[in-house]
């Protein structure tokens, strides 16, 4: 009796998809396959892949929580310049550029890594300080009670710092800018610099003056308009450093 040919081998990945047992692929025969039809990303690509939705998602929440709160609160919130510059350890910061014009940054490096926890966490984070600076003005804590209760109404919760890993990334060191007062020079770290050159007014607490740029002696203007109050006044800061 001739011996019957035998049946040729199928592969599991090419089994119909009536028989019940679609989809079965051997981790080995599904590696391959995908090796000879499309490379494999880098893991750069994947980053740059991720970050090319996850920025947009972010600026979206960032305006229909803002947008959220302006109806809520019926207060009007500008607009903010949303950016993805932020480097260092630190997840999201709110400032007010020269020009009086709103930023929000966004670290991206924590965004990719932790999209779920940034959208839900660090974008709240950021839009309860332009809220609250909108409600009840600049002189504020930052993460005060008026903070803490935005971030409840964005259900949030109102944690000041972030809990994502950043033991591999390099801490951020603020440039420092010379000022002066009556008695010494203070050096102001980038973050108060920027404040004071958007109209935020600080004051040394040995003499209470009031601190200008430049250091002690420069040509810079070291004299105020009479009437200029000693120590701290509304919107004002006191500095030792």
């Amino acid at each position: 009796m001739p011996e019957r040919p035998a049946a040729p081998l199928r592969s599991p990945d090419l089994v119909p998809a009536g028989s019940g047992k679609a989809g079965i692929v051997p981790e080995s025969l599904s590696h391959s396959r995908v090796a000879k039809s499309r490379p494999a990303l880098m893991p750069s690509q994947l980053h740059a892949a991720s970050l090319r939705s996850l920025m947009p998602e972010a600026r979206r929440r960032t305006e229909a929580l803002l947008e959220q709160a302006q109806r809520h609160f019926k207060v009007h919130i500008p607009a903010p310049d949303v950016r993805f510059d932020l480097r260092g350890q630190a997840a999201g910061q709110v400032r007010q550029a020269p020009g009086r014009v709103w930023q929000v940054r966004y670290n991206v490096v924590l965004l990719a890594r932790e999209p779920e926890a940034f959208l839900a966490q660090t974008v709240p984070h950021e839009c309860a300080h332009l809220v609250a600076f909108a409600l009840f003005g600049r002189g504020i804590r930052p993460h005060g009670q008026e903070w803490q209760g935005i971030m409840r109404y964005f259900g949030a919760e109102p944690r000041r710092c972030h809990s994502f890993a950043v033991e591999d990334l390099p801490t951020r060191h603020l440039r420092r800018f010379d000022y002066h007062c009556a008695c010494r020079n203070h050096h102001l770290t980038s973050t108060r610099h920027y404040r004071a050159q958007a109209g935020q007014t600080y004051y040394c607490v040995a003499c209470r003056g009031r601190l200008a740029p430049g250091a002690k002696g420069q040509d810079s203007p070291a004299t105020f308009p009479p009437g200029t109050p000693p120590g701290k006044t509304k919107g004002g800061k006191v500095t030792g450093r």
